[in-house]
């Protein structure tokens, strides 16, 4: 039987630990602005019709990836708008929401008009590439 030499490091208290060579760096990966961010917007969409909460891991149990990819696709579309200078707003009446695109932005907006901004559309982005990720991944897993 062949013995491997494990590294070791010894940090300035005297701590030994070993190193963290081909470990995940998941702080490097994650900038806490962008997850800041992503959080206020999930909590944000929390809030249901009739202003209960829906738990926060709701999402986990998963919604089928037409929904998701449906759902990806209206916020790129909103994003490239955004992104070509123009201005997004969602009209709500009731349980109908629509989208309207001017080339300037509103002097004064309606309350029910809603302006879509660039953090929403990466956010709504990233919750809809999420989801459709974890439904195609946990299958692999269980």
């Amino acid at each position: 039987m062949i013995k491997q030499k494990t590294k070791i490091r010894t940090l300035e208290s005297g701590a030994v630990r070993d190193t963290d060579d081909g470990k995940f760096e998941y702080f490097g990966f994650m900038h806490p602005l962008n997850d800041y961010s992503f959080a206020k917007y999930m909590h944000e969409h929390r809030k249901m019709a009739d202003g209960s909460l829906r738990d926060s891991d709701n999402w986990w149990a998963g919604f089928g990836l037409n929904v998701c990819i449906h759902s990806l696709s209206r916020h790129m579309e909103d994003l490239k708008l955004l992104h070509a200078g123009f201005f997004v707003y969602e009209k709500r009446e009731g349980k109908k929401a629509e989208r309207l695109v001017y080339k300037n932005k509103l002097k004064v907006i309606p309350d029910n008009f809603k302006e879509i901004t660039v953090e929403e559309c990466c956010n709504a982005i990233r919750f809809n590439a999420d989801a459709y990720k974890l439904e195609t991944i946990k299958p692999k897993l269980l």
